[in-house]
């Protein structure tokens, strides 16, 4: 359509411009509209114009140009219309077409302006784009539900780093009290207590939890850093998981009971580990896998 008018519909006969077996096989909605006092009324169109619209021919015929959208959207509708007239063409125009129904079908137009006998008139083509506008849709709920997720990541690994904190504060009070002069009963049961305690250390593990609902989002995050670095600890796959998720420094920190100065050994640790080269961020690494 676009080389039409650059080949110059002014000296082309109006009805060597539309032909309707023609229109009738474009995959999209044609149009060609009259320009009477700086609004648009339809002139001729093609059959799938009729179907999705659900108008019948009297009904298109003279269709003022506003009247195919949604109220919201007409004066950027008329912006599109007026960029048509100044410079003759306008693409990528993405607005709703307003069913008779009253159902709204994304689409994305353009247009072309050109004279004839004295008369103003622009032509174009509209394509649905409902499917674009799905994927699109769908993209963004999941990139939400990543974000949810990655926010319940945080508050696992930020609850087992406090309930650690806890445990390890009561221990150290009862292993205090143990080294006292108490009575032999009260002996043996905070010994009873102590070993409870230290053995939950081992087999209550919230990382089981943590690396479950990580491999949700990032499911061969562990299975390709690890075939890559079969050297990597535990710790260190904590570690870069928490990178992964871009975890902040100080949270990192905090989670992991870590001062700065710790964090950036053991970063340099890592790296050296990892073997990348001095230029190459431990960040962008990691984020690859």
């Amino acid at each position: 359509m676009e080389d039409i008018f650059k080949a110059g519909l002014d000296t082309v006969p109006l009805d060597s411009i539309y032909n309707q077996e023609l229109v009738d096989c474009l995959p999209g909605i044609f149009y060609l509209y009259e320009v009477i006092d700086e609004k648009a009324y339809l002139l001729r169109w093609n059959t799938k114009h009729e179907t999705v619209t659900e108008r019948t021919p009297e009904e298109l015929l003279h269709a003022e140009l506003s009247s195919f959208f949604n109220p919201v959207t007409v004066p950027y509708i008329i912006d599109c219309f007026s960029i048509t007239l100044d410079i003759g063409f306008v693409k990528n125009v993405y607005a709703s077409i307003l069913t008779k129904s009253g159902k709204e079908i994304p689409y994305v137009f353009e247009a072309y302006r050109f004279s004839k006998d004295g008369k103003m008139f622009f032509m174009g083509m509209g394509m649905d784009v409902s499917d674009l506008m799905s994927a699109k849709e769908q993209i963004k709920l999941l990139e939400l539900q990543k974000q949810q997720k990655e926010k319940e990541l945080f508050s696992i690994a930020l609850q087992e780093q406090q309930k650690e904190e806890l445990l390890q504060n009561v221990l150290l009070k009862l292993e205090a009290i143990e080294s006292q002069e108490v009575s032999q009963l009260r002996t043996k049961e905070i010994k009873a207590l102590t070993s409870e305690i230290k053995s939950h250390f081992s087999t209550h593990d919230n990382w089981s939890v943590f690396k479950k609902l990580f491999q949700e989002i990032h499911y061969d995050f562990f299975e390709t850093l690890s075939a890559r670095h079969p050297q990597l600890t535990k710790g260190e796959l904590k570690y870069c998981a928490y990178l992964k998720i871009q975890m902040h420094t100080s949270e990192i920190c905090n989670i992991m009971n870590i001062s700065k100065e710790g964090l950036a050994k053991k970063r340099y640790r890592l790296k050296k580990k990892l073997d990348l080269k001095p230029k190459l961020s431990i960040d962008a690494y990691i984020s690859s896998f």
